[in-house]
């Protein structure tokens, strides 16, 4: 029989819901027994990803299956490719490979299994191996019911001890089989590789440490050129058949994807297993980026280290920055941007009423924000709406209209024509020509940081950013903002239409319970195409686990993840990641906090 092979797609596996892992691993078994008889190959190839001068070590997986030649994979998002895998170029020895780029080989058979094993075990086993082959052959039925049957009798006490190949079969097994479940012949190949002797023997002294781990036991059989060929049509002698059914062989499932590899992106870090996590917000569904961590979590070294890194690929890209704490203006130049410092008591010209007038607003928005800020009873919130659409564009600005009022309303808002609030609406508007962040450290009222964060952001989203190619709108410390709905609003306005303008939305914030709490927050975390999950709170668990559909070792990582390291959804993508900073960008980005 002639065989083909086919390149395979993996899968965020391990960040999947009970219900979607379950989903997945149907498929696999599905796969198997659409294929029969042949092979699964999993590799891992070493590399290096260089970024600058830096060169951090990587690695690249691959998943391919060797199926009969007149049988279509395609359904299984497969496309016919070929590994290219080194010849072997002679013997070192009855159980070691010379190969023809230079290296030693040797492939380790799993002859001792335990009861039960992890699903995905198989891809761990690549942590220490070059190569894992699942080899197989699916038994015919008539032939499985009678081994299932002899172990069933057998284990009734009717037959003696000697029975072909049934010592392999438990009963839970045999039970399976006869209810309908297909039987496999398989054996378990694992290929390691060094330059030396002494290096083949300290990489195989670590993969069987890592297999006494999980219970399983291998050797090298001296018959290294037929394992490395897989041989498909028959069974190399000497290797004792291992049985399996369909269901066990569900937890060999290696089709694992922790690899993020855009092609415009910007390189963040690396995933667990190796691999660089390359990312391009302008390729997801939409261009909201969560970023969410305890303070020292790490949540700033990661924005920095991804801001000056897209800058470095693009310098048309234009920046506006709201930082509550002035961490980011100081490195502002590094960004291509101007920094502001915003003190108490500066006209900054952020009159929501003229903002509306030149339709940098709604009157909706205007009208929700003054109730907040200003304490307006629920019944009266119809009154200032209609004063806003009668009288807002007449008096021009936010002190013409309150003078304008009458009764209720007017004493209400007449804050808004004192000190600290007056300053705040009168004076000039910023002038924006190009990437700005604004400091807002010297400001020490937090709700006079939220209403002055509120206005810049949206001010600087309708004049500059919805007229450029692409843009960033990034905001640190966002949680001052979640007790003034309004603000939120806005905010989740901004983040609704990023996607029409090409301007993506960083939202930095702690708790991810606090967002999660207002319907505005919510729709960020649920909504963001891209999220960064990094260290939470114990009592923060529960919502995070909730909104990303993590699995409890997942959450539990997340509250004893070490600064830097945390989940990133991206896309269709999940994959834990530890951010990765060069000394001369820790030198310049460190400060201790979030």
């Amino acid at each position: 029989m002639q065989y083909s092979w086919w390149r395979l797609k993996g899968v965020s596996f391990f960040t999947l819901s009970d219900g979607e892992r379950d989903a997945v691993l149907s498929e696999w078994a599905s796969l198997l027994s659409v294929i029969g008889s042949g092979v699964v190959l999993s590799r891992r190839l070493r590399e290096e990803y260089r970024y600058r001068d830096y060169v951090f070590d990587a690695s690249r997986y691959e998943y391919y299956a060797l199926a009969p030649f007149n049988l279509d994979l395609s359904g299984f998002n497969a496309v016919r490719a070929e590994p290219l895998r080194p010849r072997v170029a002679g013997l070192k020895g009855a159980s070691t490979m010379m190969l023809d780029d230079g290296r030693l080989a040797r492939i380790y058979v799993v002859y001792k299994y335990p009861l039960s094993l992890p699903e995905g075990f198989t891809y761990a086993l690549l942590t220490a191996c070059d190569e894992v082959a699942l080899v197989f052959k699916r038994v015919s039925r008539s032939r499985a019911l009678s081994m299932a049957d002899s172990v069933r009798r057998r284990r009734l006490g009717v037959l003696g001890a000697r029975e072909e190949a049934s010592v392999e079969l438990a009963g839970e097994l045999a039970s399976r089989v006869i209810e309908g479940a297909d039987l496999y012949e398989f054996h378990l190949m694992l290929t390691v590789t060094a330059p030396s002797l002494r290096g083949l023997e300290e990489s195989a002294g670590v993969l069987k440490n890592l297999l006494k781990s999980y219970g399983l036991e291998a050797d090298a059989p001296p018959i290294q050129l037929d394992l490395y060929g897989f041989k498909t049509r028959g069974w190399v002698a000497g290797l004792e058949k291992k049985y399996a059914d369909t269901y066990s062989l569900k937890s060999f499932f290696p089709l694992v994807d922790e690899e993020l590899r855009d092609e415009q992106g910007v390189f963040l870090g690396v995933s667990a297993s190796g691999s660089p996590v390359v990312l391009d917000l302008w390729s997801k569904p939409n261009l909201n980026f969560v970023i969410l961590g305890v303070s020292g979590a790490g949540k700033s070294m990661a924005v920095k280290v991804f801001l000056k890194r897209l800058r470095e690929m693009d310098k048309r890209i234009t920046y506006v920055g709201v930082d509550p704490e002035s961490e980011y203006t100081r490195i502002a130049g590094l960004l291509g941007a101007s920094p502001v410092e915003i003190v108490e008591g500066q006209e900054l010209g952020l009159d929501p009423v003229r903002l509306l007038s030149e339709g940098v607003l709604e009157l909706g928005q205007v009208a929700d924000l003054l109730a907040d800020l200003y304490a307006v009873p629920p019944r009266l919130h119809g009154a200032l709406r209609r004063e806003l659409f009668v009288k807002a564009e007449v008096a021009g600005d936010i002190g013409g209209f309150v003078e304008s009022l009458e009764g209720s309303l007017r004493r209400l808002l007449e804050g808004a024509t004192a000190p600290p609030d007056v300053y705040v609406y009168t004076g000039r508007l910023p002038r924006l020509e190009g990437s700005t962040v604004f400091g807002l450290g010297k400001v020490r009222s937090k709700r006079l940081k939220a209403l002055i964060s509120s206005l810049i952001s949206v001010y600087a989203y309708n004049k500059l950013l919805s007229r450029t190619r692409r843009s960033v709108f990034f905001i640190d410390e966002a949680w001052l903002f979640l007790e003034t709905p309004s603000i939120m609003g806005l905010l989740e306005n901004i983040a609704r239409r990023g996607r029409k303008h090409g301007s993506a939305f960083i939202y930095v914030t702690q708790r991810a319970e606090d967002l999660a709490r207002t319907p505005q927050g919510r729709s960020i975390l649920e909504q963001s195409a891209t999220a960064l999950i990094l260290r939470q709170e114990p009592e923060g668990r529960d919502t995070v686990k909730a909104v990303y559909r993590l699995s409890d070792p997942e959450a539990d990582s997340l509250v004893n993840a070490p600064p830097g390291r945390g989940l990133l959804k991206a896309g269709g993508k999940r994959l834990f990641i530890q951010v990765a900073a060069t000394r001369e960008e820790l030198e310049e980005f460190s400060t201790g906090g979030g």
